[in-house]
């Protein structure tokens, strides 16, 4: 019996500065999560050029987007607050891939960062600060204790007719209304790009989690799903649809 092929995943890493020095940066935990449910991580660092993507996705059979301390920058989506927390390299692959991506219908995930990033690259705009636009507080915990900070925080409700509805179903989940999710961003979906679909949102009524109809996997969620993966029940549906999708 031939072995299943393991698909080869690729990551955006972020542009950092440690001691003086400019590094490239991915926390750990994304590149477990893809190993732990059958991928291949392999870092996509931010200096790659655009005359290089075409070879990139020739390699890759699924893209993920991962989280970071650093936001979009304002006017990608034609806003004017300050943002310091910068990472313009990052932005402009990230922003490359996920269109190409979508041509060539390679699967997406993107977390945090990674599902702002999705929206802007299509259209969408964001909110710097939902806190401070009626919505609930969302921002991690300042707790050094990484049990702590990630946390379940708040439910997520599930809508009607979206594929999350639809694993909860094949899973013969005995709930499909919500879930819990940890949160540890202060941004958030403003305006949501036209193409998406929502497939859950915050009680407070916030974005949480999107899909964009008629591609093999594309999916951007709010929270942190790569924490402790293998012992969350949703982020085991979500990785191994993931993985399953590049793997075709």
């Amino acid at each position: 019996m031939s072995e299943i092929r393991k698909p080869i995943i690729g990551l955006i890493s972020c542009q950092k500065e440690l001691a003086g020095y400019q590094i490239q940066a991915l926390n750990e935990f994304y590149l477990q999560a893809v190993k732990d449910f059958g991928g291949i991580p392999i870092i996509l660092p931010s200096v790659i050029e655009e005359s290089e993507l075409e070879k990139i996705l020739a390699v890759c059979d699924g893209l993920l987007f991962p989280g970071s301390h650093s936001n979009v920058a304002p006017y990608r989506y034609n806003a004017t607050h300050e943002e310091l927390k910068k990472d313009e390299a990052r932005d402009e692959l990230a922003i490359q891939l996920i269109r190409r991506a979508i041509d060539m219908n390679i699967p997406c995930l993107g977390v945090c960062r990674g599902f702002q990033e999705m929206n802007v690259a299509l259209g969408g705009s964001l909110n710097p600060a939902v806190h401070e636009a009626g919505f609930d507080d969302h921002r991690e915990s300042e707790s050094k204790d990484f049990n702590e900070k990630y946390a379940p925080a708040h439910f997520v409700h599930v809508e009607n007719d979206g594929v999350f509805q639809q694993w909860l179903v094949k899973a013969k989940w005995n709930q499909i209304e919500r879930f819990e999710v940890n949160t540890l961003h202060n941004q958030g979906v403003e305006k949501l790009a036209a193409t998406l679909k929502v497939e859950a949102r915050a009680p407070d009524g916030l974005v949480e989690a999107f899909s964009l109809p008629g591609q093999k996997y594309f999916v951007g969620v709010q929270w942190h799903p790569e924490w402790q993966a293998t012992h969350n029940h949703f982020s085991q549906i979500l990785f191994k649809e993931f993985i399953m999708s590049a793997s075709k």
